[in-house]
Order: C-alpha cells, then sequence, then structure tokens
C-alpha cells in the first residue's frame, strides 16, 4: 500500500492493535463516543458515505446509529494488515436487532454485520477513513430480502 507513496507517521502494529481495540470496544460497543476525540484527528476525512464528511462529529453520529439499532453488540477484529500509515482491519459485529437499520423496523432478532475499514495515520490518529460493510449479508442474516419482505 506505502509503494510509491511517502509513509508520514509510520506505526507499529502493536500501536495500530491498540487504537483498533479502542475504536471497537470502547468507542462503539460501550458507546464511549469521546474515545473518538482521541483516534480521530479533527479534520479526519471519512469516504464511507455518498459524500465525503469532515471531523469527529460524523463518526460520532454513525456510531450512535448502530447503537440505537443494535443491542449487545460484540466486535471481533478478524484481520489486521499494517503497512507503514495505512492499515486495513476485518471486523464482524454481531448484536441484537433493536432500532431501525437499512430502512428496515427492528426484529429482535440477532444480526452479524461484517465489513472492512481501510485507515491512514497521521500523528498517531486517524486521518482518513473508509468502511465497506456488507449489507446485504445483514439482510440475510435478519431474513429479509433486500426490498424487506420476508423470504
Amino acid at each position: 500500500m506505502s509503494k510509491g507513496r511517502k509513509v508520514l507517521f509510520p506505526m507499529d502494529r502493536h500501536a495500530t492493535e491498540k487504537l483498533v481495540k479502542r475504536w471497537t470496544q470502547e468507542a462503539i460497543a460501550e458507546g464511549r463516543l469521546e474515545a473518538f476525540d482521541e483516534l480521530l484527528h479533527e479534520n479526519a476525512l471519512d469516504c464511507s458515505g455518498p459524500t465525503p464528511s469532515y471531523g469527529v462529529e460524523p463518526f460520532k453520529a454513525r456510531s450512535a446509529a448502530v447503537r440505537a439499532a443494535f443491542a449487545e453488540i460484540e466486535i471481533r477484529v478478524d484481520q489486521l494488515i499494517v503497512d507503514g500509515d495505512a492499515f486495513a482491519w476485518r471486523w464482524t459485529l454481531t448484536g441484537k436487532h433493536v432500532g431501525p437499520f437499512a430502512s428496515l423496523a427492528p426484529t429482535g432478532r440477532r444480526v452479524t454485520l461484517r465489513g472492512v475499514n481501510f485507515q491512514r495515520l497521521g500523528s498517531g490518529k486517524v486521518v482518513e477513513h473508509w468502511t465497506i460493510v456488507d449489507v446485504f449479508g445483514a439482510m440475510q442474516s435478519l431474513n429479509k430480502s433486500f426490498t424487506g419482505g420476508a423470504q
């Protein structure tokens, strides 16, 4: 990943693992949104949605929405790849569907979400972020079709 570009702030694997653990456990699973203030650069670029957003607040809002949609959240990091100042991690989130998610009313069912985050660091904080989520897989785990009807 770092071939052909200058790596400004390389992090070692241990520091990156610690950052990812805080992201998954503190900020998302435990809902301690203030952790994002320490994990993200104040002008962090988030390319996960239809349009890029900047700053810490969009991350807090998305995490709060996840926590409103799911209870009993558990997150497992399935794989972590570190390359200089960039890293990628595959994750699995499980929880009980208790609030609106992807236009679906709460089902009370257990759901599994899988995704991949790609991030770049500057001065020990995330400065760029991309998330790709398997929404289709989540819908299947809720036993719904993409149109919201029963299968």
